[in-house]
């Protein structure tokens, strides 16, 4: 095996299959949070998620494993939890993974896309029940840019709580 001398921390991206385009805005986000300060750092966050909304219905216990064993949770959302709401159970088990100092689990983040022209009382209510979450930060996006910039600023935040963590404590 090859020794790379990186300390990884995974990151698992949540996203409904119709927000592609911002998943992958969120996977180049990280890649430069990666190149140009992560990795000079040997740190290196790794993203890990599902391409396509099958898996969460075909694969539930092995996404819930690999939120379990990440320690950053990136929810992207617009107007509903996804197929047979398995989207919000994921959702759910990061917010207790991150209330479980068992687990490494540090951080649970949502980018809610804007729908200025929504009226439907179910998707106002699904909004709703995101932004009033407890220790969840909310981001409101409206275009790829604005999403891209917001993530890459949460990420360099988590790298910095990273290096915090590793220096030793001050005499």
């Amino acid at each position: 095996m090859l020794k790379h001398g990186f300390d990884m921390h995974q990151l698992f991206l949540s996203a409904p299959g119709d927000l592609e385009k911002e998943r992958d805005a969120c996977r180049s986000a990280i890649s430069e949070v990666n190149s140009a300060e992560a990795m000079p750092l040997k740190i290196l966050l790794v993203s890990v998620g599902l391409t396509c909304d099958d898996h969460v219905v075909g694969f539930r216990s092995a996404v819930a494993d690999n939120i379990r064993q990440s320690a950053y949770y990136v929810q992207v959302f617009e107007d509903d939890w996804g197929p047979k709401n398995l989207f919000r159970k994921m959702f759910y088990l990061a917010i207790e993974c991150r209330d479980d100092d068992t687990l490494p689990m540090q951080d649970v983040v949502v980018f809610l896309k804007a729908a200025p022209r929504e009226t439907d009382p179910e998707i106002l209510a699904f909004r709703k029940e995101l932004e009033e979450q407890p220790s969840v930060r909310v981001f409101h996006f409206d275009k790829l840019e604005n999403l891209k910039t917001q993530l890459q600023q949460v990420s360099s935040g988590w790298v910095l709580q990273i290096v915090g963590q590793a220096l030793p404590p001050a005499k």
